[in-house]
C-alpha cells in the first residue's frame, strides 16, 4: 500500500455551507411559528430533528479539524465558525421550544417581525459564507445584518413596552407578560449570536483576502 504523506482532502467550506443550511432552516421553522400557530407541535418536532442533525455536524466539522493538516483558512477560523452557527441554531431551537411549551393564544407582532429579521440575517450569512469561499468582499451583507439588528433592537424595545403598558385583570395575565419577557429575552440572544457569526466571517474574509 502506497504511503501517503497528506491527509485526504477535507471539504470543510461544503461542511459550513450545509451547517448554515440547518441554521437558515431553523430560522425559517421559527418564523413559521410565531406566524402561523396553529403548526407549532409539527414545527418545533421540525427544529428538534434539524437541531440533532446541526449537532452531528458540529461535531464532525470539530472531528475533521483534528485529523487535518491541511485547511483551505486557518483552523481556529474554521472553530469559531462552526461554534457560531451551532450556538445560532441552539437559541433558536430554545426560542421554538419556549412557543410550544407556553402555549400562547396569540403571537405578538414585535416578536413576529424580530423573527422575520432573524431568518433574514441568517440568509446574509449563507451569502457572507459563499463571498468567503470566493474571496469576494462582504461589506453590502454586513451592513444588511447591522440594519435588520438595529431594527430588533428597536422592535424589542416596542414589544418590551407595551408589555409594560399591557393591563393586568388576572393570574394569567401576569404569566403571560413572564413568559412573553422570557421569550422576547431569548430572540434577542439569537439576534446577537447570528450577528456575532457575521462578525467573525467579515474579519475571517478580511484576514483572507
Amino acid at each position: 500500500m502506497a504511503f501517503c504523506l497528506f491527509p485526504k482532502n477535507i471539504r470543510f467550506f461544503e461542511l459550513l455551507t450545509r451547517q448554515n443550511d440547518i441554521l437558515q432552516e431553523a430560522a425559517n421553522l421559527l418564523d413559521q411559528i410565531l406566524d402561523d400557530f396553529g403548526n407549532v407541535t409539527d414545527a418545533c418536532k421540525r427544529v428538534n430533528l434539524i437541531e440533532e442533525e446541526g449537532d452531528k455536524l458540529c461535531r464532525e466539522i470539530t472531528h475533521q479539524l483534528s485529523q487535518t493538516f491541511i485547511t483551505p483558512i486557518d483552523r481556529e477560523d474554521i472553530h469559531r465558525i462552526n461554534l457560531a452557527q451551532e450556538d445560532s441554531i441552539n437559541y433558536i431551537k430554545g426560542i421554538s421550544t419556549r412557543a410550544r411549551l407556553y402555549g400562547f393564544g396569540q403571537i405578538r407582532f414585535p416578536a413576529r417581525k424580530m423573527a422575520k429579521n432573524l431568518k433574514a440575517m441568517a440568509v446574509e450569512t449563507g451569502k457572507m459564507l459563499a463571498c468567503l469561499r470566493a474571496k469576494e468582499g462582504v461589506e453590502g451583507h454586513v451592513k444588511q445584518i447591522k440594519s435588520l439588528k438595529g431594527e430588533c433592537e428597536m422592535l424589542l424595545g416596542t414589544g418590551l413596552a407595551e408589555l409594560q403598558d399591557a393591563e393586568i385583570v388576572d393570574f394569567k395575565g401576569i404569566t403571560d407578560i413572564i413568559k412573553w419577557t422570557q421569550v422576547y429575552d431569548r430572540v434577542e440572544l439569537a439576534v446577537e449570536r447570528v450577528e456575532d457569526l457575521a462578525d467573525v466571517l467579515e474579519e475571517v474574509v478580511l484576514k483572507n483576502a
